[in-house]
């Protein structure tokens, strides 16, 4: 009897813990979603309709930041040169990380017995492979490398494929939740303070503009061909 009653208090505490995991990510990006309806209200008033059309065009960006193959380096300038302020742009996508890596971490188990998700989630653990076979440095450097991989955006270089690499590589749930909210946080920024430096100064005057956009593109051409030459140490360690 007490046997089946512990039974049947775990029965209930794991039914709980599944409920927590699958709707509380969720909520936590509505009431996100919620500060925003009172940051871009609708023109009658907040607790009207329809909504703004700067609310619904950055639900539309959210949105896009999901799908492949836009990110960072593609919605943040996008939406900076629409005029949402930095900051908005900053929690939206950085909060849409944390609740994605967070959903999928929680419910990975669950999510590859849905049939469609199901499907979905297993083409991302391929990619996730893939990335470290033919990104090896990932994996050597640890920590390091998850951080680094979530950080710099490359195609594939999400929350959710991130937390699926650290999956794989042994990490407990927390531990890659951490750092792809590190390197969601620092690659948002570096994005979001470069694209807004050089909208500012296009509207300053535009040859300033293309300046500053050259020199960041010459940075990161100049950053990639070092940690080209880097990173060939762990190729020719894998015999890659």
């Amino acid at each position: 009897m007490n046997t089946d009653g512990r039974t049947g208090k775990e029965l209930i505490y794991r039914i709980l813990l599944r409920f927590f995991y699958l709707v509380v990510p969720i909520l936590v990006y509505l009431v996100l979603l919620g500060v925003f309806w009172f940051v871009f209200p609708p023109e009658t008033g907040v607790f009207s309709m329809p909504p703004s059309p700067e609310y619904l065009g950055l639900i539309g960006l959210m949105g896009a930041y999901l799908v492949p193959p836009f990110g960072k380096e593609t919605i943040i300038p996008l939406a900076l040169a629409l005029g949402y302020p930095v900051w908005v742009i900053f929690l939206g996508v950085v909060g849409m990380d944390i609740v994605t890596a967070t959903f999928v971490s929680l419910n990975f188990d669950l999510l590859l017995r849905v049939p469609l998700i199901g499907r979905w989630i297993r083409w991302v653990v391929r990619t996730a492979d893939k990335v470290l076979q033919t990104k090896p440095w990932v994996e050597q450097l640890a920590s390091a490398g998850l951080l680094l991989f979530m950080y710099i955006p490359l195609q594939g270089s999400g929350s959710i494929t991130c937390s699926v690499i650290g999956r794989l590589l042994g990490y407990k749930p927390a531990a890659s939740l951490g750092l792809v909210i590190i390197g969601s946080v620092l690659s948002t920024l570096t994005v979001a303070l470069g694209a807004s430096s050089v909208i500012q100064l296009w509207h300053i005057n535009p040859l300033l503009g293309i300046a500053a956009a050259v020199i960041i593109l010459a940075l990161i051409l100049a950053i990639a061909y070092v940690w080209s030459r880097f990173t060939k140490r762990f190729y020719r360690k894998d015999g890659v």
